[in-house]
């Protein structure tokens, strides 16, 4: 039986070498926890569904059981549960606008691009997708659409080029 270059690969040092993994965790990966308030609510000696019943959560969500059929391990009352705010979600008027007030929503290129296949097909974006002149770039129909939505939206400080009569009555800024 031919061995097709078992002592080259020998020689390469291909053969033999396996990599061991690191045991250290063989059964059980304890959970990294970052956040400080977790941390310190969170007992390691306990179940994840038992710590997560104390922190006033569900561990499992898809269980059927009511409220008043819970196990014995959690809390009785619901006033000794403590529901920890996770997350700090702020109202739509605090995020911010961009990470960088510097950039346009659309480039400069692509509202270039993107006005001349206007200007031709309107809202026709089927048809811009198949002209292979004026759409030199092959967007398919739902690209073409994403940028023209977007361009549309556009500001009036934001626009960099020259936009003729029929795109600007269909533009958001200049309609009113």
């Amino acid at each position: 039986m031919v061995k097709h270059g078992r002592s080259k690969k020998r020689r390469a040092g291909r053969i033999g070498k396996t990599k061991l993994k690191n045991r250290n965790f063989r059964f059980y990966k304890p959970p990294q926890i970052t956040d400080t308030v977790m941390k310190e609510h969170w007992d390691p000696k306990r179940s994840p569904s038992v710590n997560m019943a104390n922190l006033g959560l569900k561990s499992n969500l898809d269980d059927k059981t009511t409220s008043a059929s819970t196990n014995s391990t959690s809390l009785e009352s619901p006033s000794l549960c403590k529901a920890i705010e996770l997350f700090d979600i702020p109202d739509s008027d605090a995020f911010a606008k961009s990470s960088n007030p510097g950039r346009l929503p659309v480039s400069i290129e692509n509202q270039k691009y993107i006005v001349a296949l206007l200007a031709k097909y309107g809202n026709d974006y089927i048809s811009m997708s198949r002209d292979i002149k004026l759409n030199n770039m092959q967007h398919n129909e739902n690209q073409l659409r994403k940028i023209g939505a977007r361009f549309l939206l556009l500001n009036e400080n934001q626009i960099r080029v020259e936009i003729p009569d029929d795109v600007k009555s269909s533009m958001a800024c200049f309609s009113k």
